[in-house]
C-alpha cells in the first residue's frame, strides 16, 4: 500500500478502511507514507492490526520515490495499491515498475475529476493529457473508486478513453471502531431544542453554503426549530499539503454529542465519496443535508439515516418548520448502528472481489 500525497490524518477513514480490507487477506502488508500519516495510521488501527503491516515513513516529497524503489527492488509483490493517484508518480511507475506487482497496480481515485475542466483551453488540454497518461498508457493498471455511481460519473465524464473493466468500485471502507454506546449523544427528545452540527471540511465552502447558514442565523431565537451551531475546524500547511487542526477523535467527539450533522457538500459530489457520511456510521448520528450520489447509494445499504433535499431552499425550509417524528429519528439512530457491520462486510467482499479479479 502506497500513498503518496496526504499527510498526518488527511484521508485517514479511506487508508484505514484499505489497510483493514488488506490484512484480512494477506499474510503480509507493507504500507508507505509519509511519517505523520503511518503514525496516524497506526494510532487510529489500533495494536493488532498495526502488528500485521509493516510501515516505512518518508519525511520528503523528494524521497517518495527513492523509497518505493528501495521497498520494491529485487522483490515482486502480489498486489500493490496506490490509495491515491500522483501523476509523475504514475508515469514513473507504469514505465518503470509494472513488473514488481504480480496483478495489476490499482490506484485510487479520491476528488481527481473535481473542477477537472476549466475555462481556458489550456486547462482543458492539460486535463485531456492528464486523463491520455491514466487511461490510455498502460492495461497493467486499474483504477478503483469509491461508489458504483461515482464509477458511472467518470466513466460518463472521460468517455472513450474509458477501458472496459479499467474502473472498478467498492463502497467507502472503514477501519475505525465505532464509538462505544456512552460516548454517544443521549437521544433526541421533545423536551429540548435538537442540536445540529457543523463542521467545515476541505473544499471552500460554496457561497450558496454560506448564505444558508447565514439565514439560519437569523432566525429568531424563539422561532429556531434546531440549534444549528459551526464548529471551526481549521487547517494548516504541512509539507504542501492541508491538515486538520483538530484530532479525529475530537471530531467524532463532538458530533456524538449533536442530535444531527449538517451536511453541505461542494458541488462535485457527484464524483467522490464523503468522509462525513462515514463518520456518522462512527457516531449513530443522523445527518440533515444536501443530497448526494453518494448518500443515495449509501442509503440504498443502511437504509434511511437522514433527511436530504435536492436545494438549499428545501433544506432551509425545513431548518425552519419543521416538527420531528421522534419514531422515525430513532430508525435513523438504529440504521446506522447496524450499518458499521454492513459496510465492513460489503466493503470487503467487494475488494476481495477486486483483488481475485
Amino acid at each position: 500500500m502506497i500513498d503518496p500525497s496526504v499527510v498526518g490524518q488527511s484521508h485517514l477513514l479511506v487508508n484505514t478502511g484499505i489497510a483493514r480490507l488488506a490484512v484480512s487477506r494477506h499474510e503480509r502488508v507493507t504500507l508507505i507514507a509519509e511519517a505523520t500519516h503511518c503514525d496516524a495510521l497506526k494510532q487510529y488501527l489500533g495494536p493488532d492490526i498495526s502488528a500485521q503491516i509493516t510501515f516505512v515513513p518518508w519525511h520528503r516529497r523528494s524521497e517518495i520515490r527513492k523509497t518505493i524503489r528501495q521497498v520494491i527492488a529485487g522483490r515482486q509483490f502480489d498486489q500493490i495499491i496506490f490509495t491515491n493517484v500522483e501523476y509523475l508518480l504514475f508515469a514513473y511507475m507504469v514505465i518503470f515498475h509494472w513488473r514488481a506487482s504480480r496483478k495489476p497496480i490499482l490506484w485510487m481515485l479520491h476528488s481527481h475529476f473535481v473542477n477537472a475542466v476549466g475555462p481556458k483551453k489550456a486547462w482543458r488540454i492539460k486535463t485531456l493529457m492528464k486523463w491520455y497518461l491514466l487511461f490510455r498508457t498502460s492495461e497493467r493498471v486499474k483504477f478503483v473508486v469509491l461508489g458504483s455511481r461515482i464509477r458511472a460519473n467518470i466513466e460518463a465524464m472521460i468517455g472513450s478513453l474509458a477501458r472496459p473493466g479499467s474502473i472498478i468500485s467498492i463502497i467507502h471502507p472503514v477501519g475505525i471502531a465505532p464509538l462505544t454506546e456512552d460516548r454517544r449523544s443521549a437521544a433526541v427528545s421533545a423536551s429540548r431544542t435538537p442540536r445540529v452540527l457543523f463542521i467545515p471540511g476541505w473544499h471552500a465552502l460554496l457561497p450558496g453554503n454560506q448564505e444558508l447558514l447565514s439565514n439560519l442565523e437569523r432566525i429568531a431565537p424563539e422561532a429556531r426549530r434546531f440549534e444549528v451551531v459551526v464548529l471551526a475546524n481549521k487547517f494548516e500547511g504541512a509539507n504542501n499539503k492541508k491538515t486538520f487542526l483538530m484530532e479525529y477523535t475530537d471530531r467524532l467527539n463532538q458530533i456524538a454529542q449533536a442530535e444531527f450533522f449538517l451536511h453541505l457538500p461542494s458541488d462535485p459530489y457527484r464524483l467522490q465519496a464523503s468522509g462525513a457520511m462515514m463518520d456518522m456510521l462512527l457516531t449513530g448520528t443522523p445527518m440533515i443535508g444536501l443530497r448526494t450520489d453518494f448518500g443515495e447509494e449509501l442509503t440504498g445499504i443502511i437504509g434511511d439515516f437522514g433527511y436530504f433535499f435536492d436545494d438549499r431552499e428545501g433544506l432551509l425550509h425545513f431548518l425552519r418548520s419543521a416538527e420531528l417524528d421522534l419514531a422515525e429519528v430513532h430508525r435513523f439512530q438504529a440504521n446506522l448502528a447496524a450499518g458499521y457491520e454492513k459496510i465492513i462486510a460489503l466493503s470487503q467482499a467487494q475488494f476481495d472481489a477486486v483483488i481475485a479479479s
